[in-house]
Parts: structure tokens; C-alpha cells; sequence
């Protein structure tokens, strides 16, 4: 997919009004298919959160369970390429949608 990373999550949307929104992480913007399944591609990618690496949705579960809402938090993305650290205030928890 030609990501700036081997490793971390790539968003693929931010819910409107919710916590990675606000703090202007960026979803995905170009459907892709990945085999049958269509995904949408060209979202930031999180590599670290706290300087503690990503590589799977547990390994971002584990470190969101030692916060709580209104925590911050300092997530390493790369946006086309660049590395960049934006901070997050946590929201509350949502359902996954």
C-alpha cells in the first residue's frame, strides 16, 4: 500500500466530533480493495502512542486501558511520509462502528 511504515494501524475513519478528530488525525479518503473486502486507504498511520510502539489493535487496546477520559496522550503518525506527534484528549469509549 505504499505506507511510510511495516508496522502500526491505519486509521480509516475519525468519527466526526470524536476525540481523534478533534486533535486532526485524518481517516482514510480513496477506496481500496483488499482481496473482495473494500477499505479506505490514505488515513494517517499510528506508530506509537506514549513513544510505545503499534503494530496491532491489542497492542492500542492494552495502552487505552491505562487511560481515561480527558487523559492525554502523544500519538506518532506518519501522514504521507512524514512523521509527525499530535496529541489527543481522550474521549469516552464508543462502540467500534
Amino acid at each position: 500500500m505504499g505506507l511510510a511504515a511495516d508496522y502500526g494501524l491505519l486509521i480509516v475513519q475519525a468519527v466526526q466530533g470524536g476525540a481523534a478528530d478533534r486533535s486532526g488525525l485524518r481517516g482514510g479518503s480513496e477506496r481500496a480493495y483488499l482481496g473482495n473486502i473494500p477499505i479506505m486507504i490514505g488515513g494517517d498511520l499510528i506508530v506509537a502512542v506514549d513513544g510505545v510502539k503499534i503494530q496491532t489493535q491489542r497492542d492500542l487496546a492494552q495502552i487505552m486501558n491505562n487511560h481515561r477520559a480527558g487523559d492525554t496522550v502523544k500519538v506518532t503518525i506518519f501522514r504521507a511520509k512524514k512523521q509527525m506527534i499530535v496529541s489527543v484528549v481522550l474521549g469516552e469509549a464508543r462502540d467500534q462502528v
